[in-house]
């Protein structure tokens, strides 16, 4: 289908202009894109567009090897300036392209294709013990709506002794930034100047991290968040989680191994929390839709299409861009494939009806977060938090050492190196 696409758009682009163009595609595995991309740019044969991780692009965007889309003729007259241009895309995947360096704030990328963290729940299981569950006060046929509530669903559903349990929690950065992200936890603060500073170590900050604390502690998470665990998406096709925070992408292996499941926002935190901490919803129009999961969050994930500063026609690579995030294109890419459209125009009166779980998606990604602006997020995620939340979870470190750790770590062996780019 991406095929298809790409002749289309050499089609429309013929029939706009009078003129020829060639889009040669090349495909490169997941793992070895970024790879791949920097060693060809030492060789300077980069690609003009590529499509890889949003993750990435905050790297290469430092690194200096993107174009700055916002500074486009082409980008100028079709939306004037970046704030005008988030408002047609998803917010979350948008702000994944837009870099602040050295004080520089540029969109460096489009999103071309996105993705987030729901909670997945086993409806058999609910159903099990529907009566234990209302006698706990809980209603059976739905989802828990804060994290506290979900904490007495998963008491009623697990049975240690079965190895059966209600929760299990990821151990991973990534799939834990729906918890950083609604309880207000910031990773890093630019100032005026585009220098970087840690902003882990505050209320906010501690408060996401005693909440991970109390999940693992609570009797009733399997443990899935330890290395040698049994993993959350094993577990939930076994069985042995009632609840677990996924992506779209483990749908269709859920559906096979005959699992009776639905989706819901992940669970928000609990009232007094976002008192005390002075936590505002994202949407406050949304309030009186969802009640308490207005305070939901997650993360995002996917694809960002950025221009090679290689690149002999930029213009050119954007109208690419262009097209294939266009309503029409993106309405398509979604109704077919099970895709959730970057064009917002997209999402109205979007066909689902083969993928029913989308619209469950899209909402969670309506309230989703940006992965924190911060180059070398590999070193974050394997270095620095993987170990620390490791010695936390264990009941080794607290929260405070925990966070004094992440500041001092990711000072010397991120932020200076950042601070120290001319």
């Amino acid at each position: 289908m991406f095929r298809q696409i790409v002749e289309e758009c050499r089609a429309d682009w013929k029939a706009r202009t009078g003129r020829d163009i060639n889009i040669d595609v090349k495909y490169v595995s997941y793992n070895d894109m970024f790879t791949k991309l920097r060693t060809a740019a030492l060789g300077r044969v980069t690609p003009d567009v590529a499509f890889l991780d949003a993750i990435k692009v905050t790297d290469l965007a430092f690194g200096q090897g993107l174009v700055k889309i916002d500074e486009l003729d082409v980008f100028k007259q079709r939306y004037g300036t970046i704030d005008r241009a988030r408002e047609e895309f998803v917010h979350a995947s948008f702000d994944a392209g837009v870099v602040n360096r050295r004080g520089e704030v540029n969109l460096y990328a489009l999103p071309v294709q996105t993705t987030t963290v729901a909670l997945f729940w086993n409806r058999e299981m609910f159903r099990r013990a529907a009566r234990e569950l209302q006698a706990a006060g809980l209603d059976p046929n739905r989802a828990p709506q804060d994290w506290d509530e979900l904490i007495a669903y998963a008491r009623v559903l697990t049975d240690d002794a079965a190895g059966v349990y209600g929760f299990g929690m990821h151990g991973s950065l990534w799939f834990n930034f729906p918890i950083f992200n609604m309880y207000g936890m910031e990773f890093i603060a630019y100032d005026e100047q585009g220098s970087a500073r840690p902003a882990v170590n505050t209320p906010n900050g501690r408060a996401a991290l005693e909440r991970l604390q109390t999940l693992a502690h609570s009797g009733v998470e399997g443990g899935a968040w330890k290395r040698s665990a049994l993993g959350p998406d094993a577990g939930f096709i076994n069985r042995k989680y009632a609840m677990i925070m996924m992506g779209p992408w483990m749908t269709e292996s859920f559906v096979n191994a005959g699992l009776d499941f639905d989706i819901s926002l992940i669970p928000a935190p609990t009232k007094l929390e976002i008192e005390t901490l002075g936590i505002q919803p994202q949407y406050p129009e949304l309030v009186e839709k969802w009640g308490p999961l207005a305070y939901s969050s997650s993360n995002v994930g996917g694809q960002s299409g950025v221009i090679l500063r290689t690149c002999q026609n930029p213009d050119l690579a954007f109208e690419f861009l262009e097209y294939f995030t266009s309503e029409p294109v993106q309405r398509r890419w979604a109704s077919q494939l099970g895709q959730i459209p970057v064009r917002l125009a997209a999402w109205e009166n979007l066909d689902t009806s083969k993928h029913p779980f989308m619209p469950r998606f899209m909402d969670q990604l309506r309230l989703s977060r940006r992965i924190p602006q911060i180059p070398l997020y590999g070193i974050l995620e394997s270095n620095i938090f993987t170990p620390e939340v490791d010695l936390l979870l264990q009941k080794r470190q607290t929260a405070d050492q925990m966070l004094a750790n992440i500041e001092r770590t990711m000072t010397d062996q991120i932020l200076a190196k950042i601070n120290d780019v001319e």
